[in-house]
């Protein structure tokens, strides 16, 4: 377990052991939830890892809009 501290800004470190094992550079988006009186910071799900996992879908497809969902989140 790691100990981390809040600046005066609200903001956080991610120790560099950790940083490393889960290769988070600047820029890279988290996600954070409070569940159940803890809060969790979470790795963003990849679609990617998606593809493949139905016999049925058109890859190219897929494909074709994930990288439309790409291009929209890079606008904001």
């Amino acid at each position: 377990m790691e100990t981390i501290t809040i600046s005066a800004k609200g903001q956080i470190v991610i120790p560099a052991r950790i940083r490393k094992k889960f290769a988070l550079t600047k820029g890279t988006k988290l996600k954070i939830i409070e569940e159940e009186g803890h809060i969790k910071i979470l790795m963003p799900e990849k679609l990617t890892a998606l593809c493949g996992t139905w016999s049925d879908i058109d890859r190219k497809s897929i494909r074709e809009q994930i990288e439309r969902m790409r291009n929209e989140e890079d606008r904001y």
